[in-house]
């Protein structure tokens, strides 16, 4: 069966990707806390530390130059190393700016202060300023500096780390992911045809050894399936060739008896010929190739119509035209076995419905027999099973029709259901094949209740 989508934790690139990401997030966050700890913690301090004894020594002298002298030495102060003093407080931002540097500059001046200090920001033409009151010989003195003085951008540094990993991780699980994908939906597909009954070219054996050795042991489970569905085909020709021989004599042994003979027996012998001869010409159909046929335009109304012509016990209305480009012949096959299998365990009236409103017509075939219990409904499918356990032609057929029947739709890309009626008996279904882009759409028709 073709696989439909699956969410990508499910898929080989989804389970690639989730490791690498938990791979790569281990190492980078052990790689950035040694990086952090061993590297920018010792020169973050070593910088805040000389940064406060500038600002400190700045503001001590200023105080003991002349007045005349103090404004060159603010300019000075500001363009040089820029660090500003003033006397009044400036207008600061009372939410606190985020910025780890800053608890390292607090730090450096209350070691070198020796009390507790906390600085304030301000924003000056558009600029971050960070500011802290210092005492010097009894007077209040202002040192700030701004953010543009530390150059260093840890947000936008994480922002281009993370994303340059996450675009290396998902290109390596890609490349990785896409080598295995590949060859695996190679080998997926050939199954899938094999599954439908088709012959798939061999696989090229190619790639990491692993996936060469699959693809070598999988055309080689081909190559045997391919053979044994042949030997089958010939030895059921076989069997029905050196079978048909001694029923032909039979046959000529039973028309040459004398007519004195009872009418009876030889009734009922020629009636065990046919039955023997019916029970060959079906084992040679199944063992002939169930594939897909060419797909052609036909009206599936005017297709049941012909099947249920001249069958009794069918209730059948044929409504407006429902064009449709499908195997017709399958399609005929799959239909006429439903017919017959409902025919032949029901005795009470047997429907068949058209539902071609939707854009993949339905049709439905149903009874009012004993029904098929859930736990049998596979089994029934497969060949020779019978529910009824006797042999008997006259309680139940060959255990082949619905076999046939469900090879050929799978064959087809069709889908063949049975399920319970509500009263009793069984719903025989069978939904087509997606249609082509660009074939007709069929109209709306009748639908079951």
């Amino acid at each position: 069966m073709r696989l439909g989508w699956q969410p990508i934790p499910a898929t080989l690139f989804g389970r690639a990707l989730l490791t690498l990401i938990i791979t790569f997030g281990l190492f980078a966050l052990v790689t950035f806390s040694a990086i952090l700890y061993y590297a920018l913690v010792p020169v973050a301090q070593r910088s805040a530390v000389d940064l406060a004894s500038i600002m400190v020594l700045s503001a001590r002298t200023l105080q003991q130059l002349p007045p005349h002298l103090r404004d060159e030495y603010r300019a000075r102060l500001a363009s040089e190393y820029q660090i500003r003093l003033a006397e009044e407080r400036p207008l600061t931002n009372p939410n606190r700016f985020f910025f780890p540097y800053l608890r390292q500059v607090e730090q450096a001046l209350t070691q070198h202060l020796g009390r507790p200090v906390e600085m304030v920001t301000s924003l000056a033409n558009g600029e971050r300023w960070f500011w802290v009151a210092l005492e010097v010989d009894g007077e209040t003195l202002w040192t700030g500096f701004p953010r543009g003085r530390v150059g260093t951008r840890p947000l936008q540094a994480l922002s281009v780390i993370f994303g340059v990993a996450a675009l290396l991780i998902l290109v390596t699980t890609a490349i990785l992911a896409g080598r295995v994908t590949q060859p695996l939906k190679r080998l997926s597909a050939a199954a899938e045809q094999v599954a439908l009954g088709n012959s798939p070219n061999p696989l090229p054996e190619t790639g990491p050894a692993e996936l060469a050795n699959l693809a070598r042991q999988f055309n080689e489970t081909s190559r045997q399936i391919r053979e044994l569905l042949a030997n089958r085909t010939m030895l059921l020709a076989g069997i029905s060739h050196d079978l048909r021989t001694p029923l032909t004599r039979l046959r000529l042994a039973v028309a040459m008896l004398p007519d004195d003979t009872a009418g009876a027996l030889v009734a009922r012998m020629e009636r065990d010929i046919e039955e023997m001869n019916a029970l060959i010409t079906q084992a040679i159909e199944f063992g002939k190739t169930l594939g897909a046929g060419r797909r052609e335009e036909v009206d599936l109304g005017a297709l049941v119509e012909d099947l249920v012509a001249g069958r009794p016990r069918i209730i059948w209305q044929r409504g407006p035209a429902c064009p449709y480009r499908v195997d017709t012949l399958a399609l005929r096959r799959i239909v006429g076995n439903l017919l017959e299998n409902a025919l032949r365990y029901s005795q009470d009236l047997v429907e068949v419905y058209l539902d071609c409103k939707s854009s993949q017509p339905v049709l439905f075939v149903l009874d009012r027999g004993p029904g098929i219990p859930e736990a049998e409904r596979e089994a029934v499918l497969r060949p020779y099973y019978r529910l009824e356990g006797s042999r008997s032609r006259r309680t139940g057929g060959s255990g082949l029709g619905l076999s046939v029947a469900h090879q050929l739709a799978l064959a087809n890309q069709m889908e063949l259901r049975l399920g319970l009626r509500r009263g009793g008996g069984t719903v025989a279904s069978v939904r087509l094949p997606q249609v082509e882009t660009g074939t007709t759409t069929p109209p709306a028709g009748r639908t079951v209740d």
